[in-house]
């Protein structure tokens, strides 16, 4: 590829405390969710591109071809009939800072990622002159056709993704940015991950979503996460950490306990997983300290916390979890800004 001009975008993951799990045709949620944007844990991707093309795409993972990665994109972007791409071929590459497929949502920061660089490119290509917001939007909607869950990463600190009555503009289609309705305790939220295991989960979480389609809680899950959410977002905007705890952790489990109760079933979570969650909730109820948990499709515990208790957070780590401390098996991430244009 020759005259090559390129496009870089750093996008996050996020972690979800009200779960989108089940889904209808072209990535249309069975119910909202929202989630925190994650600043460490994120994808960086490149997109080098020649207009002397003839609309080829080549795709490699940490400069290495890798076919299963590069179907799936080719796929996506091939599904979303850019005309704009017709001429043009792609080079993209593209790392993580953190494991894939291991349920700390990887599809949600490299969809997110790939999306908002499209959305550079046809902004370059069309000469849009659209405002961040109208920016933001577009790229939220083609991320979600990619991965739902992708559709919350454009946005900083918050974001809800799925219709909420509620909720002016809520949709969908896109994600909104959440970040101006936090409260002042939820401004500094941690996210320290324990990583049980970096190992590639057994079942996807495509293949999760499916089998809600049939699933024998379907229609009692989506009233729950349609209640949550009103009840987080109450939470969230007056500082109420015990109804946001109580709320979190209920998500967490039923995500998993519908996965057990799927057809076929099927665990995800392994035996350290129930060690941490016990000892964060002993933790919580011997000091008094609203510190919680949540879990995204994996073994991986998500703790969550206010930073101004980060120094108990970490004696507790040191005590109760030393040899995860010691292995690197704590990655401490928190509340981040959103998405990153580095060039």
């Amino acid at each position: 590829m020759e005259n090559l001009k390129k496009i870089i975008w750093q996008s996050p993951s996020n972690i979800a405390v009200v779960k989108y799990w089940g889904k209808y045709v072209s990535q249309i949620p069975m119910n909202p969710s929202l989630s925190f944007t994650l600043n460490q844990c994120y994808t960086e991707t490149k997109i080098e591109y020649s207009f002397e093309g003839s609309g080829e795409i080549n795709f490699y993972y940490n400069d290495q071809i890798n076919q299963a990665f590069g179907i799936k994109v080719k796929k996506y972007i091939h599904s979303l009939n850019l005309s704009f791409l017709q001429n043009l071929d792609l080079h993209i590459n593209s790392f993580n800072t953190f494991p894939h497929s291991a349920g700390i949502a990887s599809s949600a920061s490299a969809m997110s990622a790939l999306a908002l660089c499209l959305t550079s490119l046809e902004d370059l290509i069309q000469n849009a002159k659209r405002d961040i917001c109208e920016f933001k939007t577009r790229a939220s909607y083609l991320a979600r056709l990619g991965s739902g869950s992708a559709s919350r990463s454009i946005f900083p600190k918050a974001s809800i993704w799925g219709k909420v009555e509620s909720i002016p503009f809520s949709s969908d289609l896109f994600g909104i940015d959440w970040s101006q309705q936090l409260g002042s305790e939820f401004q500094a939220i941690q996210d320290w991950i324990f990583l049980v295991s970096s190992s590639e989960k057994s079942v996807s979480s495509s293949q999760g979503h499916q089998l809600m389609e049939n699933h024998v809680f379907r229609n009692s899950r989506i009233e729950q996460a349609n209640e949550n959410i009103l009840k987080i977002i109450h939470a969230i905007k007056n500082n109420d950490w015990e109804l946001f705890i109580d709320v979190c952790e209920e998500e967490a489990l039923t995500l998993h306990g519908l996965m057990m109760s799927s057809r076929p079933s099927y665990i995800l979570l392994a035996p350290d997983s129930l060690k941490i969650i016990q000892s964060i909730k002993q933790f919580r109820k011997e000091n008094n300290i609203p510190v919680t948990f949540t879990i995204d499709a994996g073994p991986n515990i998500h703790m969550l916390f206010d930073k101004k208790y980060e120094k108990q957070v970490q004696e507790f780590c040191e005590s109760e979890w030393s040899e995860y401390l010691l292995q690197g098996k704590i990655l401490k991430d928190q509340m981040g800004e959103g998405p990153i244009q580095t060039t």
